[in-house]
């Protein structure tokens, strides 16, 4: 019986091994890479990209747009959103890519759509976008280390499916503004993901076409800065 029992674990163990995951490749148009030399980026998202309800509450990969820098332990690190589209709130998660060292292979994510806190993991990551040409990710392995998003100007009751204790709600008085800051606890790449939340229904939030209002189909310009020390 105990051979039996080893033989399983052991076939288990390389059906394990060599499963491949899935992962999705990011667009390179909202992939931005940060240092000391270019700390502030113009970034593209949509007004429910971070906490999308026609997504199960899950932030939408593709309407997100990512950050990547390279970071030291134990030094705090700052990062801002702002932006003057009105019923905008921009929202934010950072994650320690653990174990990763090539650049190339950084801008991937395990799905089309994302989790606001919580860690990723998928082993033996493969993107298959293109069909005849898939990229082996490796192992997908990112370590949760927080989140926030701009609660300024929102209604006075959030409303329940957007209140999720896990979401650090941020209120600077500002609305359309969110500032971070974190300490990074290995050192290594740090991914991040800048969308938005919950629009004001009280402003021209769901204006389609061109103005100032932050309509759900279309990509509102977010000023980033992450301020490396």
């Amino acid at each position: 019986m105990q051979s039996i029992k080893k033989g399983f674990l052991v076939a288990a163990g390389l059906l394990f091994a060599n499963h491949l995951q899935a992962a999705t490749a990011l667009n390179p148009a909202g992939t931005f890479f940060f240092d000391k030399n270019n700390a502030t980026e113009d970034m593209a998202v949509r007004a429910y990209s971070w906490y999308n309800l026609s997504m199960g509450y899950l932030g939408w990969t593709h309407h997100s747009n990512w950050g990547f820098v390279k970071l030291k332990k134990g030094k705090p690190v700052t990062i801002t959103l702002a932006t003057d589209v009105s019923g905008l709130h921009p929202a934010i998660t950072v994650w320690y890519r653990a174990g990763a060292k090539n650049p190339k292979m950084l801008p991937y994510m395990n799905g089309h759509a994302y989790k606001q806190f919580g860690d990723i993991y998928e082993p033996n990551a493969e993107a298959t976008d293109a069909e005849n040409n898939p990229v082996k990710v490796g192992n997908l392995v990112m370590k949760f280390i927080t989140n926030g998003f701009d609660r300024d100007g929102m209604p006075d009751t959030l409303p329940v499916k957007y209140d999720q204790s896990q979401l650090y709600r941020v209120m600077d008085g500002v609305p359309g503004k969110l500032t971070i800051t974190f300490t990074p606890p290995e050192n290594g790449w740090y991914q991040f993901v800048v969308g938005a939340i919950n629009p004001d229904i009280d402003s021209t939030a769901y204006e389609t076409g061109p103005g100032s209002g932050a309509g759900p189909a279309t990509a509102h310009p977010v000023r980033v800065e992450v301020s490396i020390p």
